[in-house]
């Protein structure tokens, strides 16, 4: 049953082998930041980033482009994180490009596997981990290496300390989860229905259609990303998740590089100015309607320099 995710994983296996036995070779600089593993699914106030150079810093990434299962002591849903950058004499486009896709490949055997068994989407990680290992973690299996074929003149590092994630859901959905909510709490408290707070919520929902789709919010963990400049403009021309290290290739000028600090959530209280406006639905749920596209197109990195980004950013989502 489980044959062609451990075939896709073998093949991928071998891959970052070869991967991890060449790049090496190629370094001119690099720094990576070792982040702690959380023991728990909340991120802590403060994290201490440890800053790895030279040799350290190969291993460290070495380990850490292979480090599909959990730690020990690290908590189920979070990930281990190696933000960092490596200039290399040599461009690793085309071997990362095979990565990404062997990476894929796992995906979508998983998948297959799930439609086969007629199951729900969130079961995928339990296939996963029933293929190749209790402590598999999905993300950090399936996560992407992010090269450019190119020479950034700067990378900056920070912290995405508000982002947010969204999904869409029916109000036909929300209807079938407050009621469900309203008659279990009427039961819990025996209480009348019309008098629970989900039932309330119900009512703000009379004028709205069952097939009208919401926009449901979810904060995002604070997490490191990386922003690199190609071109001589003002705008960056890509901004990743640094979930690894980001491999570009060298030039006669090095990049100037902003390095990532500690992180301190006391120090990161403002809000983002470009948070989109939306009209709320169901405040406490974090429900809007749904907000216009924007007008602008999100940043990309100039068309002269191939990279992992846009095909990154083209991969389809659940």
């Amino acid at each position: 049953m489980y044959e062609e995710i451990q075939g896709a994983f073998a093949r991928l296996q071998t891959a970052l082998h070869a991967f991890n036995l060449a790049w090496p070779d190629h370094v001119v600089s690099g720094v990576v930041w070792r982040l702690p593993l959380l023991t728990e699914q909340r991120t802590p106030d403060i994290l201490q980033a440890e800053r790895l150079s030279g040799q350290a810093a190969v291993d460290a990434t070495r380990r850490a482009l292979v480090e599909f299962e959990r730690d020990l002591g690290q908590a189920a849903g979070t990930v281990m994180r190696l933000p960092g950058y490596f200039v290399l004499r040599e461009s690793v486009l085309e071997q990362v490009r095979q990565i990404n896709a062997l990476k894929d490949e796992v995906a979508a055997a998983i998948e297959k596997l799930r439609l086969e068994l007629n199951l729900v989407p969130a079961a995928r990680p339990r296939l996963m981990r029933r293929a190749l290992g209790a402590k598999f973690n999905t993300k950090q299996l399936l996560r992407h290496i992010q090269c450019f074929d190119g020479s950034p003149r700067l990378i900056t590092f920070t912290w995405a300390g508000h982002t947010t994630a969204t999904g869409r859901v029916t109000v036909a959905k929300v209807r079938e989860t407050l009621q469900a909510g309203a008659e279990a709490r009427a039961s819990r408290e025996n209480t009348r229905i019309e008098d629970t707070p989900e039932y309330q919520e119900l009512r703000t929902l009379v004028n709205i259609a069952d097939t009208e789709v919401l926009t449901e919010r979810k904060s995002v963990a604070p997490h490191p990303r990386a922003m690199l400049w190609f071109s001589e403009s003002s705008r960056y021309d890509a901004m990743v998740h640094a979930n690894l290290p980001v491999f570009v290739t060298a030039a006669e000028q090095p990049p100037e590089v902003m390095e990532l600090k500690n992180f301190d959530r006391n120090a990161r209280q403002a809000k983002r100015f470009d948070e989109k406006r939306r009209t709320e639905v169901l405040p406490f749920r974090d429900l809007f309607l749904p907000g216009q596209k924007a007008k602008e197109p999100a940043p990309a990195v100039e068309t002269d320099v191939a990279s992992t980004y846009r095909e990154a950013a083209h991969r389809p989502r659940d």
